[in-house]
């Protein structure tokens, strides 16, 4: 006879149906509102309630996106759709773009300032060995460019680490603002089609930053084992 299912297999069965759940109970109970998005009378309000409030929205934008890369447990992605959804790809991207390298200067100079008192206060040991390695790689500049370029990684709680690091500031807002864009723009892109009701689009981006996900999964555990290696 076989061995059946082990419990692990079960574990991830489970979880699965529940996520398919979860999907199904989320587009049941929003439907009204996808609805609502699929009316060209519904989006024509919404820019024009765009561009009643006119720069306030904008700073309230550019606000919440500095305030989720200080605040690094607030996630990113969120606020990269939402600003997509009001001023289209290019422009969320730019505003986005703006408020990391705002949000990622303040975090530098206060993570330098306070270095190691205040990563104990804000982070759990093991995250920090986890990332120990940033103060002892040679070439620093190109491991946080590769870190802020996979999807996946925590890149607010870097920008913490990388503070005490010999890195100058410069270079990091540099590196790690070219390194976001593919994800922001990702995000941004998604939000505009929403936007225009571009449902058929909105689709192809999702699956698209979904496989770009997964394969940032395996990318980054590929990195993270190699920089963790001890060297020779």
């Amino acid at each position: 006879m076989g061995q059946g299912i082990s419990g692990k297999k079960w574990i991830t069965l489970v979880a699965g149906l529940l996520a398919l759940l979860a999907v199904g109970w989320f587009i049941w109970r929003f439907m009204p509102f996808f609805n609502s998005l699929m009316d060209p009378q519904f989006r024509v309000k919404i820019q024009e309630w765009i561009d009643s409030v006119g720069y306030w929205g904008l700073l309230f934008l550019l606000c919440l996106q500095v305030l989720q890369i200080i605040v690094a447990f607030i996630p990113g992605e969120p606020v990269e759709l939402l600003a997509g959804l009001l001023y289209g790809t290019w422009g969320g991207l730019a505003v986005c773009l703006f408020g990391v390298v705002i949000g990622e200067a303040a975090v530098f100079g206060f993570s330098r300032r306070f270095g190691h008192k205040l990563h104990e206060k804000l982070f759990s040991k093991k995250k920090l060995e986890e990332y120990r390695f940033l103060n002892t790689t040679e070439k620093v500049e190109t491991v946080v460019f590769l870190l802020f370029l996979i999807p996946g990684t925590p890149k607010d709680l870097l920008t913490y680490l990388v503070g005490i690091t010999p890195i100058q500031m410069k270079a990091f807002l540099i590196l790690s603002t070219l390194a976001r864009i593919p994800s922001v723009v990702t995000s941004t892109w998604m939000g505009s089609t929403v936007s225009q009701g571009q449902w058929g689009m909105t689709g192809i981006v999702f699956l698209l930053t979904a496989a770009i996900g997964i394969l940032g999964i395996f990318l980054k555990d590929q990195l993270m084992n190699m920089f963790q290696r001890p060297k020779k």
